[in-house]
């Protein structure tokens, strides 16, 4: 069997030795052990050796790590810990999504979940989060950096490390796009868009998420359920904050609702995507609908920068511009705090004006 080998005492007797590879070792997972009784050599052997192969995989999620240890086994052994544990459900699922993403990514052809725990410095910590920047952006380097300290730090918690090296890399400063849709844009999308059959959902995701000031995730998962289209109103419950806001929905999209519901109210998505693998319906993925957005902004001749998600603040500004109460404005965002529309609130003459001419009507 693996990892065994007769060794022979000076009395002269026979013993059955298992000595695991050094790096299992290292990480408490199963240590070398003799066995004087083949019968239980055979019984226990597998079992140590099947410890082995899946800590090798990764799944392994009990042992004590050391300075040795691979990240993918220090990143299972944190899974496992209270500090995780005392997290909300929605950020363990976060958390492990992108320790994940961050064990897969290559510098120098060698997967991160690959180093070792001591060979981690600050010049490879900068390797790593250069990767992230040119392969996806400076907000997710920014992100997965910051994920990855949690560990390291739960690392220093154990001693097992005397500080975090990537706290010592030099981050990017994220500048977030502030891009709003024009009304012109809005419009040419939604008619390219309601020009062909196999766009008119993304056009009712690009319409409902502007008309209604919401987030392409929440439109995206809206079902029928949701719609009252006799009365005109529709409920959403917000993904993020959960915020439940009851919106009017205008006869244009109540008309073009109603002949989507024609075609494809016989399932609960109001915009469902077909997967043809098992014949389900299911809502539109957000990668789906980012291809198909593409799709429509190239066949329009409309810039590559504006997203479904840029939809939502262009609305929120339309009804500031409008001069709209903010207590109303909350009402449809679903923001609970004044505060939290400070960031689309911007010094400019139209929404000076309209409150100067307010003022002049209580002189």
């Amino acid at each position: 069997m693996k990892y065994t080998k007769k060794i022979k005492l000076k009395s002269g007797k026979e013993v059955i030795r298992f000595d695991p590879p050094r790096d299992v070792k290292l990480a408490g997972v199963v240590k070398s052990q003799s066995f004087h009784d083949g019968r239980a050599a055979r019984y226990e052997i597998p079992r140590l050796i099947e410890k082995v192969e899946a800590y090798r995989r990764g799944e392994i999620l009990e042992g004590d790590i050391g300075p040795k240890s691979k990240l993918k086994h220090v990143v299972n052994h944190y899974l496992n810990s209270k500090q995780f544990g005392a997290l909300s459900a929605k950020s363990q699922v976060s958390y492990e999504t992108e320790l994940n993403s961050i064990l897969r990514t290559e510098v120098h052809g060698i997967p991160v979940g690959e180093i070792r725990l001591n060979t981690l410095d600050a010049r490879v910590c900068a390797k790593i989060y250069e990767e992230w920047v040119d392969a996806v952006s400076v907000a997710t380097a920014n992100t997965k950096s910051r994920i990855l300290s949690v560990v390291l730090n739960y690392c220093c918690s154990l001693d097992l490390l005397v500080s975090n090296p990537m706290s010592k890399v030099k981050k990017l400063k994220h500048q977030p796009k502030s891009i709003i849709w024009t009304q012109d844009q809005v419009e040419k999308f939604l008619d390219t868009a309601f020009s062909r059959f196999e766009w008119r959902n993304i056009g009712l995701i690009v319409m409902m998420c502007y008309e209604w000031a919401q987030r392409p995730v929440d439109i995206r998962n809206l079902k029928w359920s949701n719609l009252d289209l006799s009365s005109g109103r529709v409920q959403i419950t917000q993904s993020k904050r959960g915020a439940t806001v009851e919106l009017p929905v205008e006869e244009n999209l109540r008309n073009m609702l109603k002949a989507q519901e024609k075609d494809w109210g016989f399932q609960e998505y109001v915009v469902p995507h077909h997967r043809p693998s098992d014949n389900a319906y299911r809502p539109m993925s957000g990668p789906v609908m980012v291809s198909l957005i593409d799709d429509v902004k190239q066949e329009a001749g409309l810039p590559e920068d504006l997203q479904a998600g840029h939809l939502r603040k262009t609305a929120i500004n339309e009804f500031l511009e409008a001069g709209v109460d903010t207590a109303q404005i909350m009402s449809v965002s679903g923001h609970k705090n004044i505060s939290s529309l400070n960031p689309y609130v911007k010094h400019r003459y139209s929404t000076a004006n309209t409150a100067m001419q307010q003022r002049k009507k209580v002189r």
